[in-house]
């Protein structure tokens, strides 16, 4: 039957193009990933089924969109399709094939009228966000409808309702959202873009029931009375005033059921609290120097289609809340990021950028994360995290440019991944030198070494990379432990990589053999835990 929906969906969507093609395009893209697993016991790499069993595992993703700018109107589809996937949950292999995105936009003067699946958010995220990650898995796309009015460049309206997206099928809890933004400028150079947020999610019978049952087995004094309905509430502006662009957002929700302190306490019992959030930024701007300065608190903003989504880690989730901490792209530092954390925290981050002239560049960075509960009112609290960055970046010649840093990261693993120690910390210095060859071959290179006693213990990564435009890029990197902490792994072992990319047109063709270390992997802010790899990746990615 589910095939037969998708079958008459696409023949539907395609007699509609061709009906229409004289005022409109079509248009789509293919993206699509293989993996093949290759047992490594020596890295952890074994012991799960798709290295005991399956071997192969894939991932596709087809996407169709038409769009007619005559009738202002807009239409997608998209077909997703997983075999022996990691992608939701890396250590079980997951298998489905169906619509995973579809919707129809229509422009009526200012009102917009979206229906399907719709991605979208409110202020930074931190009530509502709606939004697809694919290399973490994650799609929690609204299915509903939204109504959209715009009163000319000065204010934008919105409202939706609907019910958050689960594989291909749909998790029961609503949720209805309204948005309100503005756009004015004061005067010369003064601009204020005011906005407002609510949402509403109303919990359904079957999951109030296990609810209900989770609290039944407390005694008395840790029962309560959980509620249908939670509520939350974003005020949020932005005021530029020359140079100067400051942010800040307030956020409140009512109390629910929500799953305990994930600091100190078991995260599987339930109390009923209300939750909120403050966030800023700062930022400073003019040629040769830039700042920005961050500030946030979180109290109890665990906001969930409801607390017991528990096959997937991001299942449920509504919202997204800001991290404060440097995401880094370099392979040793990035093993250190602190994701925001929903139940306590108390987070500063600032970061200088300096350019005296063309040839140097000078940043320096950091961030401080703490429970926001002093120690004389919790003795047992402890810093989550902190860090600090620096990098040069030196261009003496138009062919080569060269960057020179360091980072250092105060890393609490026990907050963060529930094991481990609560000061962690790592050393790593950097360097990184990029040389254009000709007009068409470059040759990049990274090295980095990192001390990190209480952890991995001693690591080396250099990678080399060459370039052939438009078509071709090779590289190979190797991630040595070459002196292990004898507690977490007595062998010196090998992350090897090699890599092979060829580009034609709008087609990429990506070949890679790699062997990847237990640990966080980030992507846009938002991080998991993903085992150890090791095999051979196959990537392609097509637009048309």
């Amino acid at each position: 039957m589910q095939n037969l929906n998708i079958l008459s969906t696409i023949a539907f969507l395609v007699l509609f193009v061709r009906a229409n093609a004289q005022w409109g395009y079509f248009g789509g893209s293919f993206q699509s990933n293989a993996n093949f697993f290759v047992r490594d016991e020596k890295i952890g790499a074994a012991n799960l089924p798709h290295y005991d069993n399956y071997k192969v595992g894939a991932d596709a993703w087809l996407n169709l969109n038409y769009t007619n700018e005559k009738y202002e109107l807009e239409t997608g589809i998209r077909l997703d399709m997983f075999y022996n996937s990691i992608l939701r949950v890396p250590t079980t292999p997951y298998n489905g094939v169906g619509i995973g995105n579809f919707f129809i936009k229509k422009k009526v003067k200012d009102l917009t009228i979206t229906g399907g699946y719709i991605y979208d958010q409110i202020g930074t995220g931190i009530i509502f966000r709606s939004f697809e990650e694919r290399a973490l898995g994650i799609d929690n796309a609204l299915l509903g409808a939204r109504l959209q009015y715009d009163v000319q460049d000065k204010l934008k309206m919105k409202a939706f309702a609907g019910v958050q997206k689960l594989k291909f099928g749909v998790q029961k809890p609503v949720i209805v959202g309204f948005n309100a933004e503005g756009n004015f400028n004061v005067k010369e150079k003064v601009l204020i873009q005011p906005g407002v947020g609510l949402v509403n999610r109303s919990m359904d019978k079957d999951n109030m029931d296990k609810v209900v049952a989770t609290i039944e087995t407390y005694d008395t004094s840790g029962r309560f009375v959980p509620k249908f309905n939670t509520y939350a509430a974003t005020v949020y502006n932005t005021l530029t005033v020359g140079d100067f662009t400051w942010y800040v957002e307030g956020a409140y929700k009512t109390h629910e059921a929500i799953k305990k302190d994930q600091i100190h306490d078991a995260k599987d019992s339930l109390i009923d609290v209300a939750g909120n959030c403050l966030y800023t930024t700062l930022n400073y701007s003019k040629k040769g120097f830039g700042m920005t300065l961050q500030f946030k608190r979180t109290q109890n903003f665990y906001l969930h289609t409801s607390p017991n989504n528990t096959e997937a880690l991001f299942d449920g989730l509504m919202n997204f809340l800001p991290p404060v901490s440097r995401q880094n792209s370099l392979r040793l530092p990035a093993l250190y990021f602190a994701q925001s954390l929903e139940n306590r925290e108390l987070a500063f981050g600032a970061e200088f950028i300096y350019s005296p002239n063309r040839k140097y560049t000078f940043i320096l960075q950091g961030s401080y994360i703490r429970d926001f509960l002093l120690k004389r009112y919790n003795p047992s609290s402890t810093p989550f995290f902190g860090e600090a960055f620096f990098a040069t970046h030196i261009k003496p010649i138009k062919s080569l440019e060269l960057e020179f840093g360091f980072f250092y990261a105060r890393y609490n693993k026990f907050i963060y991944r529930k094991e481990g120690h609560h000061d962690i910390d790592a050393y790593t210095p950097f360097m990184e030198l990029n040389y254009k060859i000709n007009k068409k071959h470059s040759l990049r290179f990274e090295f980095q070494y990192q001390h990190v006693v209480k952890d991995y213990g001693q690591w080396l990564f250099a990678l080399l990379e060459y370039n052939i435009a438009p078509n071709w890029s090779f590289a190979v990197s190797d991630m040595w432990n070459f002196k292990p902490n004898p507690d977490l792994n007595p062998n010196a072992n090998h992350y090897y990589s090699f890599f092979v990319g060829y580009t034609r047109g709008a087609h990429r063709f990506t070949l890679a053999y790699v062997k990847q270390v237990e640990g966080i992997v980030c992507t846009g802010g938002v991080c998991r835990l993903e085992p150890a790899f090791s095999g051979v990746k196959f990537g392609v990615n097509s637009t048309f």
